[in-house]
Order: C-alpha cells, then structure tokens, then sequence
C-alpha cells in the first residue's frame, strides 16, 4: 500500500470524489482542515519516518471517535458530543501514517443492517444507487466500494461489517473478539461488538490488519495446504438459490486448485446461536444506553429515544426504556449456556475436521432495493429482513470468533457476491492468510 502520490495530494483527491459522490450520502462529516494538516506534516517527514500507511486516506464510521470530530453514531441525539481524542484504534492507525478524512454515514446508532438513517440519509450503494448497502457500516462499505477509499473502519455486533462490505464488494474482517482495542467506541454490547475493519482488497485489508498489531502484513497462503469446512445446515440454508450457484462455484475453483473441503451438517448452531443472540444483544444494549443516554446527553433512556431520527431505532430505544427488552434470566441463560455450548460445539467441528476455517456465501442475496427496509425477498418468498440477513453471521459475533468476507464475483443483477470464513478464537493472521490465497483463485 505505497502512496504514488502526496499525502496531501491522496486527501484532496478523496475529499473531492466524496463531493462528487455526495448523493450516496456516505459522510456525516468531514475532516478536512486536520486531516490536510496531518498530511502536510507526513509530507514534511523523512523517509525513514514512514509508517505501514503512510499518507493512506481512512474513513472512519461516526460512532468510533476521531479528536475534534463528532462522536455520534449518526444520531442528531448525539450532535453536541465531540471527542476529545482518537479511539485507541484510529491513534493506533494514525501512529502508522493514515489520516482520517470523514466520518462514515451508518445506520443510526448502529443498530440495524440497512443504513438507512433519517437523518443523514440512507446510503446508497455505489454498484446501483438504488439498492441498499446493508449495515450498520454502510457508509465506510460503500466509500470503498466507490474507490474513494482503500481502507476504512467499521464495527459489526452481528454482521454490520460483513454484510456492508459484501453487499458493496469490499474485503472485510471482523477480528477474534478482543483483538483490536475497544475504547473510543459507542458500543451496543460488551460481549458481542467489535471494531471491524475494511479493504478495496486482501492486500489492503491484511496491511489495515497489520498496521493496528504492529506486525508484518500477511502473504498469500499455500492453496494445497487449506481445508475448509461446508457446513451446509445451517450456513448453506436460508439464502437464494443465485447465492448458492454461485458458492458452489466459487468451491469448485478452489478445489481445482487445490484446496480440501469437508462436508458436514451442524443444525445445533442455529438453534444455538437463536437462544443466544438476541438476549445478549438487547439486555446489554438497554443497559449500556441507560448510562450512555445520560453521559453523552444528559438525558434518561426514554428522552434520548424520542430524539432518535430513525422510526426502527427510535422504537426499539423506546421499548428499552419501558423495559420491554429481554430480562435477566433469559441474558443469564444466554451468557452462561447457550454461548458456551456453541463456542464449544464449534471448537469441536474445527478439532474433528482439521479445518482452517467455514466457508459459506457471506449474503443471503444480493443488495435489495434502498426502500426496501423491512422484508427482503428470497426466491419469491417475503421474510422479515433483519434476522434473515443476520442469521448467519450471528454465530461467529456470539461465538467471538474472527470472520472475513471477500469479493467473489458478480450476481447476475451485476451486483458483488461475497464469500465468508469463520476461523478458530485467533487465527485471525491466518485467516487474512488464507484470503489472500481464495482472492487470488477466485479472480
């Protein structure tokens, strides 16, 4: 990832393709007279001064804090709320010569997989403006796709990483629980959010990677030393029939290349991950907001949720604040069994197989309509959008596990596909490793 041009220069370039692209309403803000401030001053430095990213534009999603900027997850709740200093992750990537440009437009508060956000707008996906983005990191998804930017950060609680940037055809990884710093961050959840981070490519996102750890990036793993996992129940159900031509295709030219794959079926993990995710994800959320509302605003639950623009959000913080959410005996059972019993069962998958990581079609199908917000249609059949795009991707938030997605083709509407892998609790290095190496067969 070396800058041919200034980094002064890289910034203006961004800035005005942003300007260009402004009907896709990807930024709520921009960062302009600090971040070409920070790229004069990396302009000014020697060569051997240089960091991984060096004078790399970043686009950052607005409920991660970047100094100066506004820390609102998107939510006019939140507008007086400015951040004093950089989230340890972006002072860890600006440490290594990136420079943060804008803040990402999401869906508000980040609780949702559409973008679709009443008050800034609903971001538009940059393959067909007409379709959605998915979420809740549209934005960061969708200025990457729009080659603005080649790297970005996110955060994904249950697929809000990985569905954006499959839907928009970037790279994207959601880390071992843990691995990246937290702090700075307006979180949904303690257990299941993560910051997640994205790439135009596996080159990008695996120096992106590198560059927050202070390691060397990843090189391309030996195909002919990869096993993958195809678990076809539950992964392989629940999305259209394109969605699985197309996976199996994509199968079909890594085991030509070399690479194993097992078959098997583990239904237990969708009943698992049910009993687990939404009790996790909403007692933690209304008992995160109850303090949050109140620090950042100074206001209890119930007036912050009348402030919220987006009418799904807004009800669902309003539900909270009657107290409408999962209680304490159902989280309890959610912490203390069903996500045990799934860590375990999924350990014992990746033991018995040998395999490095799951594989399964990372969408159920490709972007729907940006209107669209509440049903998704599958094969003619209407279902609820939001647990049928999220399904899937809860297991690994739940189970804390490292997932990626990667750009694997077209659909036939010309929109990206996008391939999955979930790997074992920290083989997150050897997941970007093993991405490389699918990018390259698959392109």
């Amino acid at each position: 990832m070396t800058q041919t041009t200034s980094a002064a220069q890289a910034v203006k370039t961004a800035l005005t393709k942003l300007e260009k692209q402004a009907a896709l309403n990807l930024a709520t803000e921009l960062n302009e007279p600090a971040a070409l401030e920070i790229a004069e001053r990396l302009d000014a430095a020697t060569g051997s001064e240089a960091g991984l990213l060096h004078g790399v534009p970043l686009i950052v999603k607005a409920n991660i804090a970047v100094a100066g900027m506004r820390h609102d997850g998107a939510c006019p709740a939140l507008s007086a709320s400015i951040a004093k200093k950089n989230a340890a992750i972006v002072q860890r990537l600006c440490e290594a010569g990136a420079i943060p440009v804008a803040m990402a437009n999401m869906h508000e508060l980040a609780f949702g997989t559409t973008s679709a956000n009443a008050h800034f707008g609903s971001v538009g996906n940059p393959h067909d403006p007409s379709r959605m983005t998915g979420g809740s990191s549209g934005g960061t998804a969708a200025a990457i796709g729009a080659g603005i930017f080649d790297i970005g950060l996110g955060t994904d609680t249950g697929g809000s990483g990985r569905i954006p940037a499959a839907f928009c055809g970037c790279a994207g990884l959601r880390p071992t629980t843990g691995r990246y710093p937290g702090e700075g961050i307006l979180k949904l959840t303690d257990t299941l959010d993560t910051i997640s981070i994205m790439g135009s490519d596996m080159e990008h996102l695996a120096k992106l990677d590198a560059a927050i750890m202070s390691e060397a990036p990843v090189e391309a793993h030996d195909a002919a030393q990869i096993r993958l996992l195809v678990v076809g129940d539950p992964f392989w159900l629940g999305i259209n029939e394109e969605m699985g031509k197309l996976g199996r295709r994509a199968l079909d030219k890594l085991a030509a290349a070399g690479v194993a794959l097992i078959e098997r079926n583990a239904p237990e993990l969708e009943t698992l991950t049910a009993a687990a995710g939404f009790p996790i994800a909403l007692f933690e959320t209304e008992r995160n907001w109850q303090l949050l509302a109140s620090v950042l605003a100074g206001l209890s639950l119930a007036e912050f949720a009348d402030r919220i623009a987006s009418p799904d959000v807004r009800g669902l913080y309003q539900q909270m604040a009657r107290g409408e959410m999962p209680g304490e005996d159902a989280y309890r059972a959610a912490m203390d069994h069903h996500r045990p019993e799934l860590q375990k069962a999924l350990a014992g998958l990746f033991s018995e197989t040998g395999a490095d990581a799951i594989v399964f079609p990372t969408l159920a199908r490709s972007a729907p309509p940006i209107d669209e917000t509440e049903m998704i249609d599958i094969d003619g059949q209407s279902l609820p959008l939001f647990p049928t795009m999220t399904r899937r991707e809860l297991t690994a938030s739940i189970a804390a596990l490292p997932a990626l997605t990667l750009p694997a083709g077209l659909c036939g509407d010309g929109l990206p596909f996008g391939l999955e892998l979930v790997g074992p609790s920290g083989s997150d290095r050897r997941l970007l490793a093993i991405g490389r190496a699918i990018e390259a067969k698959l392109s």
